[in-house]
């Protein structure tokens, strides 16, 4: 995904150093392995020829590690076939939970597969980020990106219930994962009101993050989720 234009979402959802206070211990979920990881379990499509193709998906990993309301992005005609393989796979796979404060817990969980075909070879290629250009310019493309962690989802009882519509939301994450600046784009479906703006930007900066990781440390980076139903 190339910065500031986020494509249409696919049947979209809706470690510590030294200046990190000790309550505040978090490790971010990660790909993990084994047998029921995404990398074992995804199966990769035929395709005729030389190919490179990523996907970016999104994801609530919850605190057993399951993969709840998963959603990819759609870019170019033919990522269905990509998308599809990863949902089969997301429906069996199991992700290491994030940990905050010393518990497992739920978070949102960003990520991106590139799809290489070469020859007769065939190469998966994981990132736990969603390619938003700002962040990879300044910590590289194998960075962690942060992840929210879920709580009661208050701006629901704001926002329509029945009525499609999809809205991303953007914030600075500090490296101790404090939110700031958060602010509202609409993607697709009806406008939403007022209150219901209010109550996603009010409900995004009481979250608590995990921030994101580069070279195994904290960092601050922008924080982009979608929020709709």
């Amino acid at each position: 995904m190339t910065a500031n234009r986020l494509p249409a979402l696919l049947l979209c959802l809706c470690g510590v150093t030294a200046d990190v206070a000790a309550q505040d211990t978090f490790t971010p979920a990660a790909f993990g392995d084994g047998e029921k990881s995404l990398a074992a379990l995804i199966e990769f499509p035929e395709l005729r020829g030389d190919a490179s193709v990523t996907i970016s998906c999104i994801t609530v990993v919850t605190a057993k590690g399951k993969l709840d309301k998963h959603g990819c992005y759609q870019v170019n005609p033919g990522d269905e076939t990509f998308i599809a393989t990863i949902y089969k796979a997301a429906k069996k796979a199991r992700l290491e939970p994030a940990t905050y404060d010393g518990k497992t817990t739920t978070v949102v969980f960003q990520y991106r597969i590139q799809f290489v075909q070469k020859g007769e070879d065939r190469i998966l290629n994981f990132a736990a980020n969603p390619g938003y250009e700002e962040n990879v310019d300044a910590y590289g493309a194998d960075h962690v990106a942060a992840q929210r962690l879920m709580d009661k989802e208050r701006w629901r009882d704001a926002c329509p219930k029945q009525a499609r519509f999809l809205v991303f939301a953007k914030a600075n994450v500090d490296y101790d994962g404090t939110p700031s600046s958060a602010s509202l784009s609409h993607a697709d479906g009806i406008p939403i009101t007022a209150k219901c703006q209010q109550a996603i930007i009010e409900s995004l900066l009481a979250s608590r993050f995990i921030p994101a990781m580069a070279d195994g440390e904290p960092v601050p980076s922008t924080f982009v989720e979608p929020f709709g139903n």
